[in-house]
């Protein structure tokens, strides 16, 4: 499946321009290089990753080769999986409520499939099944994610072929809309912990919030609750905090300090800084682990999986989880 020109194909840029922002930058850093330590100890290039909802395996996909490693929490390489197709980021993964893992299979002619696959206890596939999605073949697919605690699978993408379209499309286990495809002008999303709430990465750079609730025939009520003003870029990825109190979220620049921040979800507008560029290199892709000791983050100079030892910083700049 053809790639749209994404951050991952910017990624040569950003070395080029990684010293003379550096340079150019007069801003204050807050630095967090004291709690950042390599998660990935291969050569490999990531672009980021997610956390199965227990929080005992960390999925990554390998660019540009398309395949999933799976890792232990403590960055360990456990089994890799193949056979899927990962468009977008590179990181259409989505790990279901009770420990499988999903991604997309090669479209047919007439339907689009993902398949889920059972790991056994040392990570390694058991079994797979596949379900038929209701997307036309040959779309574009931007992200995808299962809620947390119920089988609902949000997807963002295109309605037609070749066509800048992006569209929510909610769907249960068996494939079928609980939703009517909502147009939608985002391109990354990422659910809550209590699996209820949609955070959705808009294009001027806003962050949507959608409740979902399950009505009695089954089928979902999704409502937007409030949009927060991020100024983060559309194809940026936002990570929630295990209590549901924050987003991450990416300034991107290439003209002065980037850096990873923490938004607050309840509307208010309240932001804390927690890299810079400038100190700890240009780092994206966030990952709050579900214990909330470790923020999993990419390193752009080489796509290094590296770990931000997000309850320490928290801890010293004062801010509750």
């Amino acid at each position: 499946m053809q790639r749209r020109f994404t951050r991952t194909n910017l990624s040569l840029m950003w070395m080029c321009l990684i010293l003379i922002t550096t340079m150019g930058c007069m801003s204050s850093p807050s630095s967090s290089s004291d709690h950042l330590t390599p998660f990935s100890h291969d050569e490999h290039n990531y672009s980021g990753g997610k956390w199965s909802p227990d929080g005992r395996w960390f999925a990554a996909s390998i660019f540009p080769k398309e395949i999933i490693q799976l890792f232990s929490s403590n960055g360990q390489a456990v089994s890799t999986l193949a056979g899927c197709d990962l468009p977008g980021l590179g990181t259409n993964i989505a790990w279901l409520p009770d420990g499988h893992i999903s991604c997309f299979t090669g479209d047919t002619p007439t339907t689009r499939r993902l398949k889920i696959v059972e790991l056994d206890q040392q990570g390694y596939a058991k079994t797979s099944t596949q379900i038929t999605l209701p997307l036309t073949p040959g779309v574009f697919v931007n992200d995808l994610g299962w809620s947390p605690h119920h089988f609902w699978l949000a997807t963002l993408a295109d309605s037609q072929p070749g066509e800048i379209s992006p569209t929510l499309y909610l769907t249960d286990l068996e494939g079928h809309n609980l939703i009517s495809p909502l147009s939608i002008k985002g391109e990354q999303l990422a659910w809550s912990p209590d699996g209820t709430t949609l955070a959705l990465v808009l294009s001027n750079g806003d962050v949507a919030l959608l409740k979902a609730k399950q009505t009695a025939s089954g089928t979902l009520e999704v409502t937007k609750i409030r949009q927060l003003a991020a100024g983060t870029p559309v194809d940026e990825k936002v990570a929630w905090s295990p209590s549901g109190r924050w987003l991450v979220c990416h300034h991107r620049t290439y003209e002065s300090e980037d850096y990873l921040f923490l938004l607050a979800t309840d509307g208010l507008g309240k932001h804390v800084k927690l890299t810079s560029s400038i100190t700890d290199g240009h780092l994206g892709d966030p990952a709050w682990s579900p214990d909330g000791k470790q923020l999993i983050v990419s390193r752009v100079s080489d796509g290094a999986l590296m770990s931000l030892d997000i309850a320490a910083v928290l801890k010293a700049k004062g801010v509750e989880p």
